[in-house]
């Protein structure tokens, strides 16, 4: 009679396997988290495009909020509370993030800004503390003015003469530093979420393939 036996060794097969089973959570973790980083770096680089001079702030408004572990395959990213107060809109929709104000929108004309375009508070504070800028209507119009410099007036004074929504006489002229408008919708989209899930579809298969690849060769 002919015949052939075959054996294996399963205790160094199990003892692979266990290896290998300690490592898989480990090594998706990291993919996970890897994926998670990708879809904020995404996510940031976006905003120099949706936006004209997007400040620091605002290229770093995203986070990984939560990062997985081997025993959470969890990762979370986000936006950063303070800067989801005014990029909410753009990803729900609806009008401007605005404060105070009567929600109304402080647009410059003939006043200084930043080197993005916008007024920071200090610069705002630091120009209404000046004898010759004030807030108030003019002739129908509400914002920031500047009233004329010395010398103006007869008496050497600055100023309007008589109420700040007269201009009086000639002789005196007021320039419009910023004009308060009415809020209006944002007309830009942000796309956050289909941007990560994008990102996700299309580099999850194989950030998870390689994560799983490496549990093996470590497990050898």
């Amino acid at each position: 009679m002919a015949d052939f036996s075959i054996k294996i060794d399963s205790k160094a097969v199990q003892k692979q396997l266990s290896d290998m089973s300690r490592q898989i959570p480990f090594a998706l973790a990291t993919a996970v988290n890897d994926l998670a980083f990708r879809v904020m770096r995404a996510e940031n680089e976006e905003m120099v495009d949706l936006f004209a001079s997007p400040r620091p702030f605002t290229q770093k408004a995203t986070q990984v909020e939560k990062r997985a572990s081997k025993t959470d395959l969890l990762a979370v990213v986000s936006l950063r509370p303070a800067q989801e107060r005014y990029l909410l809109p753009y990803e729900t929709g609806g009008e401007h993030a605005v404060i105070g104000n009567g929600g109304k929108l402080l647009v410059p004309v003939d006043g200084p800004v930043d080197r993005y375009g916008q007024i920071p508070k200090g610069m705002l504070a630091k120009l209404l503390a000046r004898p010759d800028v004030f807030a108030g209507t003019v002739k129908g119009i509400a914002g920031i003015w500047q009233r004329s410099a010395k010398g103006g007036r007869r008496d050497g004074s600055r100023g309007t003469k008589g109420a700040l929504n007269k201009l009086g006489s000639k002789r005196t002229s007021l320039k419009l530093l910023y004009v308060w408008k009415p809020n209006t919708d944002v007309t830009k989209r942000l796309g956050f979420v289909e941007r990560a899930r994008q990102v996700v579809a299309t580099e999850g298969p194989d950030a998870i393939a390689a994560a799983v690849q490496r549990a093996i060769r470590t497990a050898r």
